[in-house]
């Protein structure tokens, strides 16, 4: 009958390992420290090779990976602010993350791996739901910063050259008025949203005056 040599067990894999990096260090006695540091190294390096072969390590491969992905979705969602526009599903996605993880931990790589895998969907829900969001305040308030803008236009129109104070409390009005653009371009929304409703007051305020003016100072008309 013919003998067949078994399989080397890792221990004896490490064994032949560090006999390999021993040699190949050059017998550097002189600096024995740095002698053991290399020596861990080579044989960190070779281990990292083998396991990456084992059904186990292949599985912590894939986490590695999928968790890579998870991460990826919850910075996009956390760069378009879902924490303050969809709390719920921002919230739901970081608790996947944190359970997939503490698996990871303990080498329950399946289960850290599946988690993962919701996560990745949760905060690509968490994203699209803060996108939209993004999009109808924007949307919305666009509206309001463009009629306040072309009604304090038509009121400009029709302050009298001398009337001084007006003219300066329309040019305070217009400035402010721009504020709501700017608030809106760095998604200060809930700022932007106040600037219009107070704006509003005192534009109906001063077309009031306005008019007042022009009633008092126009010259009237003989029948």
């Amino acid at each position: 009958m013919r003998y067949v040599a078994p399989e080397p067990n890792t221990f004896t894999k490490a064994a032949s390992l560090f006999m390999i990096a021993f040699f190949l260090c050059g017998f550097n006695f002189s600096n024995p420290r740095k002698l053991r540091k290399e020596i861990r190294k080579e044989i960190r390096a070779e281990l990292e090779k083998i396991i990456e072969k084992t059904p186990s390590g292949k599985l912590r491969n894939d986490w590695w990976e999928k968790k890579r992905i998870a991460e990826e979705g919850l910075n996009r969602a956390l760069m378009l602010d879902a924490p303050s526009y969809c709390p719920k599903k921002w919230d739901e996605a970081v608790l996947l993350f944190k359970k997939a993880k503490k698996y990871a931990s303990k080498r329950e790589y399946r289960k850290a791996i599946y988690l993962a895998k919701k996560t990745s969907e949760f905060a690509t829900g968490a994203e699209a739901c803060a996108s939209r969001y993004i999009e109808q305040q924007d949307a919305e308030l666009k509206k309001q910063y463009e009629g306040l803008r072309n009604h304090m236009d038509e009121i400009m129109g029709l302050i009298p050259p001398d009337a001084e104070n007006l003219i300066k409390k329309a040019s305070e009005l217009s400035l402010k008025i721009e504020d709501i653009a700017s608030a809106t371009s760095l998604r200060q929304f809930q700022d932007a949203k106040r600037l219009c409703k107070k704006l509003r007051v005192r534009v109906s305020r001063l077309e009031k005056e306005v008019k007042e003016y022009r009633l008092e100072h126009e010259p009237k008309e003989e029948l």
